[in-house]
C-alpha cells in the first residue's frame, strides 16, 4: 500500500549515481514514517560506515536550540546539525511552525546540508504546505526533494503485520483471528500490536 513511499527512501538512501537527497514523509500517527526514516539511516550506514546520522525529534531540536542560546553555545549546536551531519532524519516537523526563532535555525541547516548534498529526512503529519504557521520558505524547501504520503495499510498488509508480530511474539494465532484482527483494526500498525496484547 506504501509502494511509492518505499521506492521514494531507497532512491534517498542510494549514495551512488544521481542523488535526490531530501525526503519529506507524511502521514498519520503509527503509519511508519519513523521507521521508514531510520531505515533510510541504516542504509546511508550501510553503505558508510562511519557516516555520522542525526536523528531528532522537531521538538528536540527547538529545546536544543533554546538551551544553546540561553548557555551561548550556538556553535556547538551548529556543529552538531551542520558540521557534523551526513544525514539529519527529523520527525515531527509541524512542530516547528510558529516557532520563528526555531524556523529561522532550521532554515539555514536545511541550505546548509542540501547544499553539502547530505540526506535529510523529515516527517510530519501532513505535507509540508498544510502545516499551519509553517513559513513558506521553509514549505518551499521541504518540496525541493521528494514527498512521500504513508497510508494505513490495507487488508493483505495488515494480515502479513499481524502474523509477523504473532510470530515474533511466538504466538500461536490461528488464521480466523489473525483475519479478525486485520479487518478489525484498520487504522494503524501500532493498534494492530496493541490487538495481539
Amino acid at each position: 500500500s506504501n509502494q511509492m513511499a518505499h521506492a521514494m527512501a531507497q532512491a534517498v538512501s542510494n549514495l551512488s549515481g544521481r542523488r535526490v537527497n531530501v525526503l519529506f514523509l507524511c502521514g498519520g500517527t503509527g503509519l511508519g514514517k519513523t521507521h521508514l526514516s531510520n531505515a533510510v539511516g541504516h542504509r546511508v550506514l550501510e553503505q558508510r560506515p562511519n557516516a555520522r546520522i542525526v536523528y531528532v525529534s522537531a521538538e528536540t531540536f527547538t529545546n536544543e536550540y533554546i538551551d544553546c542560546i540561553r548557555n551561548k553555545r550556538m556553535d556547538e549546536f551548529r556543529a552538531r546539525y551542520r558540521d557534523g551531519c551526513d544525514a539529519l532524519l527529523m520527525d515531527d516537523v509541524q512542530f516547528i511552525a510558529g516557532k520563528e526563532g526555531t524556523q529561522e535555525e532550521f532554515f539555514h541547516t536545511f541550505n546548509t546540508l542540501y547544499q553539502l548534498q547530505k540526506q535529510i529526512i523529515l516527517s510530519a503529519d501532513c505535507p509540508p504546505a498544510e502545516i499551519p504557521s509553517l513559513e513558506e520558505r521553509l514549505v518551499s524547501r521541504f518540496n525541493w526533494g521528494l514527498v512521500a504520503r504513508i497510508d494505513a495499510p490495507c487488508l493483505d498488509t495488515r494480515l502479513a503485520i499481524v502474523r509477523k508480530k504473532a510470530k515474533a511474539r511466538g504466538m500461536a494465532l490461528p488464521d480466523a483471528g489473525a483475519m479478525l484482527i486485520a479487518q478489525r483494526v484498520k487504522s494503524n500498525t501500532r493498534e494492530l500490536e496493541g490487538a495481539l496484547a
